[in-house]
């Protein structure tokens, strides 16, 4: 275990597996206290073991990023047991099966809508108020590849991820004369479960791994300077050859 994080309290949504459990456990290994929150209890439990057995300190809280009352409960009781959130990292996020943009399902808008952009907003809006009041703060909300590129396809997935990105600069020039510094990373294909059999076979893409999205959470959250906000760093550049543009995370 090393020190970069001691005693610091991060709260990660959507940390039941993928990049939200990479996030989790890179951060641990910093000192960290990780509030593991997700919908699948299950998920959460094993992460939160696989911190604990590490020597590291975890938690878990089951939040759907999507309901009000579910959010302003968990952070409540994250706050109550640790007495403050110093670190929020919005992973949590689903995508459907590809649609053309224009024949994008109501129910599949909804629903990604709810959980990918109103999920990272309610977040935020419940865990920023402490951090302005200790006039310091970390937040970073994961975008996508899909944020910065238009596609023909999976539409209301795109739509979520330009627009966490645009809420993410806004927010960041808000928080900052209170010390909150709000910045994001946009990966392109993750080798997760959510994308597991969406790249086509032979495509002449790279898997990113998970890992590699957390050691450049790690950075925002530890080492980034200062001044740094309302930036995203993109994680796709492996993904982007052979004339295939990037995929959603």
């Amino acid at each position: 275990m090393a020190d970069l994080l001691t005693n610091k309290v991060v709260l990660v949504t959507g940390a039941g597996g993928g990049i939200g459990r990479a996030i989790a456990i890179a951060m641990a290994g910093e000192g960290a206290k990780i509030a593991v929150t997700g919908r699948d209890t299950g998920r959460l439990e094993q992460v939160t073991g696989e911190i604990t057995l590490a020597g590291g300190q975890a938690a878990a809280w089951r939040m759907d990023v999507s309901s009000e009352a579910e959010v302003e409960d968990a952070v409540g009781k994250i706050t109550k047991q640790w007495d403050r959130i110093d670190i929020l990292v919005n992973n949590a996020g689903i995508i459907h099966a590809d649609n053309p943009v224009w024949s994008t399902p109501i129910s599949h808008w909804d629903e990604e809508m709810a959980i990918n952009l109103r999920g990272t907003f309610l977040c935020c809006h419940y865990v920023l108020p402490q951090m302005v009041e200790r006039g310091e703060g970390v937040i970073i909300n994961i975008g996508s590849s899909s944020g910065t590129i238009p596609e023909d396809m999976s539409g209301a997935y795109g739509a979520t991820k330009w627009g966490v990105i645009g809420y993410t600069t806004s927010l960041a020039k808000s928080v900052r004369p209170h010390g909150v510094r709000v910045n994001g990373l946009n990966p392109g294909w993750v080798e997760t479960g959510m994308t597991a059999g969406q790249i086509p076979v032979n495509a002449g893409l790279e898997w990113t791994q998970p890992e590699d999205i957390a050691r450049a959470a790690l950075f925002l959250a530890a080492h980034a300077p200062a001044d740094m906000t309302g930036q995203f760093i993109n994680l796709f550049g492996a993904n982007d050859h052979s004339g295939h543009a990037p995929g959603p995370v």
